[in-house]
């Protein structure tokens, strides 16, 4: 009996390979169809210079990557982009954490639950519906933002939001913030329940206030959630286009056009698929590095610790 075990073992476990292969395969397939393929024909793009009609594509080696990084419309997106990702940083990671903290001191189970459920919901909403929403709200005549301004006397501060060049990219960051807080909030609450409570309990019976112990208990606790979070809101910040275009289309005057409008522009409506691929491509480089920089720095941070 005991000479059949190791048999008997080794077919279990090329089983139970098998069977996590078989229930892969469909999701493997689905990447490489939607994500590996495209990447590939993308970076093969990017070395042509093609309409996206022409039936020859004419080989351009690294001239759409010279052409890209010496236009100053990409500079200044990628500029913008940056600019994008603070705000998010700021407004939608900064706007999760705190709405988890105040979520998390909530002891009724029920109304956790529903604040939870309330504030995840413009996460769930399509970019196309939140951009209507918040162009009605910054409408300069008829937009309850103006309205509201007008009704408490501070009609001085009334501005066209979206047809400002100096408002327009802000306002649309606060939109896009609003969508996306709620996800960041998610992960944050997770690991928030996931702290000890009998540290909060014993520094409450030595005297921290509430702030005290989110600043010096909850905050340190978060480490591998914050590490997450910002990485994910930089990739988002990468990939902010919907909202961008379902409500300025990268205007007024290319104020608030991202890298990622950029490279629309540049396929869809220049016809230079060359070099849409190429600024495709250089920000996903960028990307890439910034990640493993940062994850690097992160382990490194918590090793010194």
């Amino acid at each position: 009996m005991s000479r059949h075990a190791p048999r008997s073992a080794g077919r279990t476990g090329l089983s139970r390979t098998a069977l996590i292969t078989v229930m892969l395969l469909p999701s493997l397939l689905l990447l490489a169809v939607f994500l590996f393929l495209p990447l590939l024909r993308g970076i093969e793009l990017s070395f042509y210079t093609w309409d996206g009609v022409a039936p020859v594509m004419h080989r351009a080696w690294l001239d759409n990557y010279a052409r890209v990084w010496s236009d100053p419309a990409f500079l200044k997106a990628l500029s913008r982009t940056v600019i994008w990702w603070a705000m998010h940083l700021g407004l939608a990671v900064g706007g999760g954490l705190v709405l988890a903290a105040l979520i998390g001191e909530i002891r009724w189970r029920r109304a956790q639950t529903l604040f939870r459920s309330l504030v995840f919901v413009p996460h769930i909403m399509s970019l196309a519906v939140v951009g209507v929403i918040w162009s009605q709200l910054y409408h300069p005549t008829i937009g309850l933002l103006n309205g509201f301004l007008g009704a408490i006397g501070l009609d001085d501060l009334a501005e066209p939001w979206l047809g400002s060049t100096a408002f327009a990219l802000p306002a649309v960051g606060v939109a896009s913030a609003w969508q996306a807080y709620g996800f960041y909030l998610v992960i944050f609450l997770a690991a928030i329940q996931a702290v000890d409570p009998a540290l909060h309990e014993a520094a409450a019976i030595d005297g921290a206030g509430p702030w005290q112990r989110f600043r010096n208990i909850t905050v340190p606790s978060l480490h591998n959630a914050i590490s997450l979070v910002v990485v994910l809101a930089f990739i988002n910040a990468l990939k902010g286009f919907g909202t961008v275009w379902s409500m300025t289309e990268g205007g007024p005057d290319r104020s608030t056009e991202l890298v990622a409008v950029y490279a629309y522009r540049q396929a869809f409506s220049l016809g230079d698929i060359g070099a849409a691929s190429a600024a495709g491509l250089s920000i996903a480089v960028i990307a890439v590095v910034i990640t493993v920089g940062f994850n690097r720095w992160r382990d490194r941070a918590a090793v010194g610790r």
